[in-house]
């Protein structure tokens, strides 16, 4: 409604009054309030009122500060894309400047990875070593690892309850039941509180029922969701194995397999998510590792496609359950593999349901799991991504500050008897599944931590003056630190076919590297006896993978790292018994700062800064002519003693998009197996006919 043009006091009085705004001259000169009226216009039948009320603009009430037009507005964020497509075709000088990423991520591939040898770090690692050892072993890893992905191993016997050739009524052949329920049952107990994507009384009573056998076999969708779920029940127990097609648990999943291809005809629907959640699922241990990726990307394209589609009551509840129980898995899974998520977080508004089943003591299992998963998306998406900000560096930097910030946050969370940061203590847990919980969040919390750590020392060796002498020396600290407390936790981790990946060998891998590159690299370093001590627990670890999967896992070649670090201290030690007076002479020379080396290997001219110090002496035996990584991040003081300085090597330049990939081998492809023969098989659809 319009406002008069006389406030109440000059109308009321009925002098003539300046108008709104107020307050007027006259409430001014008289000291009396100054109000402003509106005028009421008369109302008539049958109406309406938007059509009484003449146009006139907004206007605030007095009390309410009017908003400007010219506020400045907050821009979009710019991607490197964007000033490609923007400069395309011109005469700018894009064409000459390289994007810089904080690379790191990823326990598998990639180039930045620590399992990944390529030529530059074995060349540092022989000069260091001053023998060959190390090349010889990846040579002989190599080896290995082309032997077994060249091998087409017959993953479906035919002679296995889940040979699928023939027709599709041999397909839908049902299963002993009695069996089947019975891991059913122990799916519920081992798997379902960690995955709790079904209703268990709604799944039971459908899969308890007598006519069940017929329903499923007019539901292809149930039919391979019920398969799935019978095996990895029975991969819970002991029906499980590390290679792809044997054990019994796998006979009921080539079941499932086998209506995989024909679920990318059916629309998108509960039951083919369910089905392809619980795929997804077993896919994450050894025995399914190369065709994970294709089965959790489709999972996950559908549950993004499913939250479009109206649904509501039950459906709708466990709906949200298996979306929350995918983005899980997915976020955890891809950063742990250096892969690019498939979710697009900015389209998610689906609420977090509570879930009772994943309530473990004091701990909700499933809303912390999703909580770490989002903080992994965002480090995914600002840290570890090219920037298209003109100083990324320090862009980068930042982001590293808020994502520990975060990260700090979540560990707080968590209930105190089981928090990470903390020592991992087993006598005060109770329950099985809460001292497997607590295990899996001191892993993925020392991983996030390792990658912030080893991001920064990526960023400090790439990078002039931007990361301080002592932030280093802090992440290098923390990186020695957090790989001990991984490789503590190996004694505790289950070496089972149901174990995923990246719990038994992805994360201990990487730790177990981290303290082998620490060893070499500072072999009078005070922890150095520490260091070799847990190198050789992480080898039994991987001796235990090696005696589990009958010898089909060869993980004690990773426990020779720890021998031959051992063998290099033990040279430095004789070495240096025998050459006390030379070593006298190091002490005194050690009272001045050591001589700084520039990075080699890197084109166009090379600065020093505080950023990359390399000490020249006494870390370890005289090397002629030596071979220096491209950096080495510098942990301590100048005027310390040589045992309480810490070098770590960062062999890995920054990415350039337009680099080749370096050759080399990535130690994790021995946990890798060929099966796509059989997955192209079962993709086959004349098979189906």
């Amino acid at each position: 409604m319009e406002i008069l043009k006389s406030c109440d006091s000059c109308k009321a009085r009925k002098v003539r009054c300046n108008g709104y705004p107020g307050p007027c001259e006259n409430c001014i000169r008289r000291k009396a309030p100054c109000h402003f009226s509106r005028r009421k216009i008369p109302q008539r039948r049958n109406v309406n009122t938007i059509l009484t009320s003449p146009p006139s603009p907004r206007v605030e009430s007095p009390s309410t500060p009017q908003i400007t037009e010219n506020k400045p507005r907050r821009p979009l964020p710019e991607l490197y894309v964007d000033r490609l497509l923007s400069q395309a075709r011109t005469a700018g000088a894009l064409g000459t400047e390289k994007p810089f990423a904080v690379k790191g991520i990823g326990l598998v591939i990639g180039n930045a990875s620590l399992t990944f040898f390529s030529d530059n770090r074995l060349l540092y690692l022989s000069s260091r070593l001053r023998n060959d050892r190390v090349k010889e072993l990846i040579q002989r890893i190599s080896a290995l690892i082309g032997a077994r992905l060249g091998q087409h191993p017959d993953v479906v016997p035919s002679n296995s309850l889940g040979g699928f050739k023939g027709s599709q009524k041999d397909i839908f052949t049902f299963t002993d039941r009695t069996e089947a329920n019975a891991h059913i049952k122990l799916y519920f107990e081992r798997v379902h509180p960690f995955y709790p994507f079904l209703d268990q009384g709604e799944f039971e009573a459908m899969a308890f029922s007598p006519n069940f056998p017929g329903r499923i076999a007019q539901n292809k969708a149930m039919y391979a969701l019920y398969h799935a779920v019978v095996a990895l029940g029975c991969q819970a127990g002991t029906g499980g194995k590390f290679e792809p097609g044997k054990g019994r648990a796998w006979q009921y999943l080539s079941r499932a397999l086998a209506i995989f291809p024909d679920l990318f005809s059916l629309p998108d629907s509960l039951d083919v998510l369910q089905a392809m959640t619980a795929m997804t699922i077993y896919s994450l241990n050894i025995s399914c590792i190369a065709i994970e990726h294709f089965i959790l990307s489709e999972a996950a394209r559908r549950a993004q496609n499913l939250g479009r589609a109206n649904l509501s009551g039950k459906v709708r509840a466990s709906y949200h359950r298996a979306f929350w129980v995918l983005y899980t898995v997915e976020k955890i899974t891809n950063f742990h593999f250096g892969r690019n998520s498939i979710f697009v977080d900015h389209d998610i508004v689906i609420p977090i349901p509570s879930v009772p089943d994943a309530i473990m003591g004091e701990l909700d299992w499933f809303l912390t799991n999703a909580r770490y998963a989002r903080l992994l998306s965002k480090a995914m998406a600002s840290l570890f991504s090219i920037a298209g900000t003109d100083d990324p560096k320090a862009y980068y930097l930042s982001i590293i500050d808020q994502c520990e910030i975060e990260l700090e946050e979540w560990r707080m969370s968590i209930p105190d008897d089981i928090r990470p940061g903390k020592p991992y203590q087993t006598h005060g847990m109770q329950s099985t599944l809460l001292r497997l919980a607590a295990l899996r969040l001191h892993l993925l919390y020392n991983s996030f931590k390792l990658s912030l750590s080893r991001a920064t020392l990526h960023l400090a060796a790439n990078t002039n003056h931007v990361v301080s002498q002592a932030r280093q020396a802090e992440n290098t600290r923390a990186m020695m630190e957090t790989s001990r407390h991984v490789l503590e936790l190996t004694a505790f981790i289950d070496v089972e076919p149901n174990t995923p990946l990246w719990i038994m060998a992805g994360i201990p891998v990487v730790a177990l590297f981290i303290l082998f590159d620490l060893v070499v690299t500072n072999p009078k370093h005070a922890g150095t006896a520490t260091n070799l001590a847990l190198l050789d627990m992480a080898g039994g670890h991987f001796s235990r993978i090696e005696y589990a999967s009958g010898g089909s896992l060869p993980g004690s070649l990773i426990g020779e790292f720890a021998h031959i670090a051992r063998e290099y201290v033990n040279t430095v030690k004789n070495e240096d018994a025998s050459n006390q007076p030379a070593d006298k002479q190091s002490l005194t020379l050690l009272k001045s700062p050591p001589t700084v080396f520039s990075t080699v290997n890197r084109a166009g001219p090379q600065t020093l800064s505080d950023n990359k110090l390399v000490s020249s002496i006494g870390s370890s035996p005289p090397l002629g002519p030596p071979q220096m990584p491209d950096s080495l991040a510098f942990d301590g003081e100048l005027t310390l003693p040589l045992d309480d300085t810490l070098l770590f090597p960062i062999n890995d330049r920054y990415f350039e998009m337009d680099d080749e990939v370096p050759m080399g081998t990535d130690i994790m492809d021995l946990f890798n197996s060929a099966i796509d023969p059989f997955f192209n098989q079962i993709m086959d659809p004349e098979l189906q006919n």
